[in-house]
């Protein structure tokens, strides 16, 4: 029971998504704009060499007997160059689906590692959707 309790902890605060292997990520977040409450369910797959693979499905909750479905989303990433063992330029794509339509996104990450424990991303991301939205102004 102490080893289990040990390893509670040690899984709560260590990310799993950082290393190679399968992994199982929840989220929850509060939009002030729209008062909602959103839950996020991730399952994922990094591999040894730094490509992945990402399944997510979000679900909002407006008012206390409101469970909606968000959106679902497949994402991958594959580390296409790395000229030294701390900088890494990775290309990427995902693909999603909601109730109003589905839409895409690819990206391009160049990661920089100062430590081992610490590193910085930049990220250039161009979006796509297959439907229209309100135009407010």
């Amino acid at each position: 029971m102490k080893s289990l309790n040990t390893l509670v902890i040690l899984t709560s605060v260590i990310s799993t998504s950082v290393f190679a292997g399968a992994y199982v990520e929840n989220r929850e977040a509060y939009n002030l704009a729209s008062d909602q409450m959103e839950f996020m369910l991730r399952v994922g797959y990094n591999s040894d060499m730094g490509a992945g693979i990402m399944l997510t499905n979000t679900y909002t909750l407006q008012r206390d007997d409101e469970l909606k479905h968000g959106y679902n989303e497949i994402e991958g990433w594959y580390p296409l160059f790395k000229p030294t063992d701390k900088l890494t330029i990775q290309p990427g794509g995902l693909i999603n689906d909601k109730s109003i339509g589905s839409g895409g996104a690819v990206y391009l990450d160049v990661n920089y590692k100062f430590t081992p424990w610490f590193n910085l991303t930049v990220r250039n991301r161009y979006n796509h959707n297959n439907y229209s939205s309100t135009d407010l102004n």
